[in-house]
């Protein structure tokens, strides 16, 4: 990320980073239990980081009906690694 990170909370780069990560592995969704799992953040605070990620075009979020998920950036999101 660019230097704009530093004003960003920690727990919002590490899921930007994560979902960064994911991206340059696979290209695929990455699961919110995995998300959670890797940036050692509660579930109700991910979703409320991840809200916000999508509200700004940054993220798409896909929920089921059973409560599981996934996120992956959108093309704004990518070039905020850039």
């Amino acid at each position: 990320m660019d230097d704009g990170q530093e004003q960003l909370p920690p727990e919002l780069v590490r899921i930007l980073d994560e979902l960064y990560r994911e991206h340059q592995r696979s290209q695929a969704p990455l699961s919110l239990a995995r998300l959670s799992k890797r940036t050692e953040l509660r579930m109700s605070t991910l979703r409320r980081f991840l809200t916000a990620l999508e509200e700004a075009g940054i993220a798409t979020v896909a929920l089921n009906e059973d409560g599981t998920g996934s996120a992956i950036l959108t093309a704004a999101g990518l070039k905020l690694h850039g």
